[in-house]
């Protein structure tokens, strides 16, 4: 009996050093995450779509987050490097703007990830980009306006003379043009994202020029062009999101870009360790390009020209309709 107790207790003496040893799991430490905006938050369109990707990281991945808005072009590199300073993991900059202060500040940082929107940079190390295709998001609005126009005159908008602009004006012109190879679609940018007065401008120039539906991607300036549409009694096309129901006499669609999945896609990524610095062009195949209806507005699209859109759109994500084809070279 005694012999039992001793071999028991020794047992007992071997296996208490192995639990002992174990290491108990440490809580994982919260990612911080940046965001630097050129415009306002609630902006009901490009930068608020950004605003909401980092409440869901801040939700949804237990991240500290903190933010800028209305960042000019000579704070660009300033906000980005204090950022880093101030240890935050991933550095944001929402815009193809902030594409070279991002690369800057990006080589003096190299532990940290920058990624920028709207944009194709990357060195594939701590440098990446995520793009919407505006090239499918215009020729959707593109092809909308050509199916809904009576007069075969549309026309589009755009802010900044950028690459994703022009990007979505070239679709817009390939999209009508694919509809209609006859429609005359005016397109031109106003350089600014913030003037709504001087889209509203253009906007009344085109619709006397017998254009009526007109498409913009202006950020906030595009509130002029919704303006101009309703006092004329024409349609408009928004683009990245919605104000339906600030608009609802004229704004019956929109392309929409889901950035703000896109966005938290990419830093989840980030957070569990399978992102790979690089170029992301996410499209209708990745659910982050679409093109919806104002519920108020809906019943004046005829069915078949639903029908016809939900076919570009199945098109588009097979690739069938491969848009760069469509539009000219640079």
């Amino acid at each position: 009996m005694i012999k039992k107790i001793l071999i028991l207790a020794f047992a007992i003496f071997l296996i208490i050093p192995l639990f002992s040893c174990q290491k108990t799991s440490e809580p994982k430490e919260a990612i911080k995450v940046a965001l630097t905006l050129t415009g306002s938050r609630t902006d009901g369109g490009w930068n608020q779509t950004a605003f909401n990707g980092l409440i869901q990281i801040e939700e949804k991945l237990n991240a500290e987050v903190v933010f800028s808005e209305n960042v000019k072009a000579s704070d660009y590199e300033r906000v980005l490097r204090n950022y880093a300073k101030d240890g935050n993991d991933v550095v944001i900059g929402h815009g193809y703007e902030f594409s070279d202060a991002a690369i800057a500040v990006g080589k003096e940082f190299p532990e940290i990830y920058f990624i920028v929107t709207s944009s194709n940079i990357t060195n594939h190390k701590n440098i990446g980009s995520i793009n919407n295709d505006y090239l499918q998001a215009g020729f959707l609005q593109g092809a909308f306006a050509a199916l809904m126009t009576k007069t075969n005159v549309v026309a589009g908008i755009g802010g900044m003379e950028i690459p994703p602009i022009i990007n979505d004006l070239k679709g817009f012109i390939a999209g009508a043009q694919y509809i209609n190879p006859n429609i005359k679609a005016l397109t031109s940018t106003i350089g600014s994202f913030d003037d709504a007065n001087k889209a509203k401008e253009q906007a009344l120039s085109y619709i006397n020029q017998g254009a009526d539906i007109i498409m913009v991607d202006a950020d906030h300036a595009g509130r002029g062009v919704y303006v101009a549409t309703e006092e004329k009694g024409v349609l408009s096309i928004g683009s990245i999101a919605a104000e339906y129901n600030a608009y609802d006499k004229s704004l019956i669609s929109c392309a929409t870009a889901d950035m703000a999945t896109a966005i938290f896609k990419t830093v989840e990524k980030i957070d569990n360790g399978t992102y790979v610095a690089g170029f992301e062009l996410m499209g209708v195949k990745q659910g982050i390009v679409d093109f919806t209806f104002s519920p108020k507005l809906e019943l004046q699209v005829p069915e078949n020209v639903k029908s016809m859109l939900n076919d570009l759109k199945i098109k588009l994500a097979s690739n069938e309709i491969d848009v760069t084809k469509l539009v000219p070279l640079d």
